[in-house]
């Protein structure tokens, strides 16, 4: 890691923009692959009945129950 500063730091200005543009755009495809992973594992959890549904007092009863 400390070698990679050390290497960003010897760029100039447009390098480290560009470098930075690319580090931004791979960190939120990341993002956004993790959320769609998320959704099908709740909708999969739906599906097998894993979820519960009901009101705001229904959801602080059934935390007081655990």
């Amino acid at each position: 890691m400390n070698q990679m500063v050390e290497h960003f730091e010897n760029f100039v200005v447009e390098e480290k923009e560009y470098l930075i543009d690319i580090f931004t755009k791979e960190l939120q495809e990341e993002k956004r692959d993790k959320i769609h992973k998320r959704h099908l594992e709740a909708k999969k959890n739906r599906k097998n009945g894993n979820v519960k549904t009901g009101s705001i007092k229904d959801l602080f009863v059934d935390i007081d129950e655990d």
